[in-house]
């Protein structure tokens, strides 16, 4: 680690310890830093990594390049324009961040967390790591630095086709219940269950995939050696032995506010889907569904009764008509899954042409004229309709026509 001047040999050592495959050591030591210098989403840091290396970035720190040095390297490596474009002016955003990160560049800190994973046997992965969940990437410049892992099965359990499951802290009877009914028919058809380890929804979520013999991955808003809330701790003790934890803040970082707020990106990014069983007008659910919304990953929104306000939130979100009715417990396998169903909206958001073409058509082969006489349109308007229909996987053509897929549940 000379290149940092971080002379010690024990911090090779420990870094060595904490990685596995074929991860750069000091890109990983580097990474781990940033993860203590930084609040999570922070994407100005996130693209001077992208732009150059997190090792290349932490020597600008460590050595105190002047911000003209980092520019000209920057501008050398032919990305400041792109930085100026998303960020305005450089020397203006640079102090802002050096403002942020400098009261907490300390090797002693990163040193101790460090020794915290160690000590608590967790795993740092980077993206060049083989078991790196590519998912993440859509998050772009608030994509994490790194990945602490605390699990006995390994972090191959990150890249697992997945459903991520959220809902209220104070959940009902009706929501537990609905919760195990949903996680039952993922786990049969091997889709690991993401959450954040919260009371109610979550726990349930994280509970019955143990029970069903699933992976399951517990976020972290905090370190992960926090296994937080510590009325939980049993329930994420056993996540470990037969799961993942998983944080993107550096061990020994306490939960805040915020970082509970990016913590559901990453429960959002993660899963193929994003499952909302209860939550109430205010719920932090919400949050993850906006994260799943920006992310454009399918969200699926359990119905309750108009008398709950457990599940207000989530009756606002089916009747704004932004999000798929989960109308049965396999509903959510199949909108992780990408299979389109009666229920989802996505059949009600087709255009006229397509909503006409599919209606005129059945599990037989026709052929375009026939379709096109019983939609009424014409054959300029049913190849348009066809071509985006097959697009979307509602049609297929065979060697005896069109024919009609079925979106029933296999």
């Amino acid at each position: 680690m000379r290149r940092f001047n971080f002379s010690d040999a024990n911090i090779e050592a420990l870094t060595a310890q904490l990685v596995s495959d074929d991860q750069d050591l000091q890109e990983a030591f580097a990474r781990a830093t940033f993860s203590v210098l930084t609040e999570p989403g922070d994407q100005f840091a996130g693209a001077l990594i992208a732009a150059t290396s997190a090792a290349e970035v932490l020597e600008f720190e460590v050595n105190n390049f002047s911000p003209a040095e980092v520019r000209d390297r920057l501008r050398s490596a032919g990305c400041l324009q792109e930085l100026e474009d998303n960020f305005g002016d450089f020397f203006t955003s640079y102090a802002e961040a050096r403002e942020r990160w400098r009261p907490r560049l300390k090797l002693s800190e990163v040193v101790n967390a460090l020794q915290i994973a160690a000590n608590v046997r967790a795993k740092l992965i980077t993206p060049a790591s083989e078991h790196w969940p590519e998912q993440l990437g859509d998050l772009q410049l608030a994509t994490p630095h790194c990945l602490w892992i605390r699990s006995k099965i390994g972090a191959s359990g990150l890249v697992q086709n997945s459903v991520a499951i959220v809902g209220s802290r104070i959940s009902t009877s009706y929501g537990e219940w609905v919760t195990s009914e949903i996680v039952a028919d993922c786990s049969a058809r091997d889709l690991a269950i993401v959450s954040g380890g919260a009371y109610g929804i979550d726990a349930m979520a994280h509970r019955s995939a143990l029970a069903f013999g699933q992976n399951t991955v517990a976020v972290m808003a905090g370190g992960i050696d926090r296994l937080y809330p510590s009325g939980n701790s049993s329930l994420l003790e056993k996540v470990i032995d037969s799961g993942v934890l998983v944080a993107e803040q550096a061990p020994g970082a306490s939960p805040t506010k915020w970082r509970f707020l990016q913590r559901n990106r990453l429960i959002a990014a993660l899963g193929n889907a994003t499952i909302v069983v209860e939550a109430g007008f205010r719920s932090g659910a919400l949050n993850t569904v906006s994260h799943a919304k920006h992310l454009d990953r399918p969200i699926g929104v359990v119905p309750g009764a108009i008398t709950s306000q457990s599940s207000a939130g989530c009756n606002k979100l089916i009747a704004e008509g932004l999000v798929s009715s989960i109308c049965t417990p396999a509903d959510a396998a199949d909108l992780a899954l990408g299979k389109q169903g009666w229920f989802q909206p996505e059949l009600s958001g087709l255009g006229a042409l397509e909503t006409r073409a599919l209606d005129a058509m059945t599990s037989k082969p026709s052929d375009s004229s026939k379709i096109a006489a019983n939609a009424g349109l014409t054959h300029k308007e049913l190849t348009i309709a066809l071509g985006q229909l097959s697009l979307l996987g509602f049609v297929e053509q065979t060697d005896k026509g069109w024919v009609k897929l079925p979106l029933e549940r296999e």
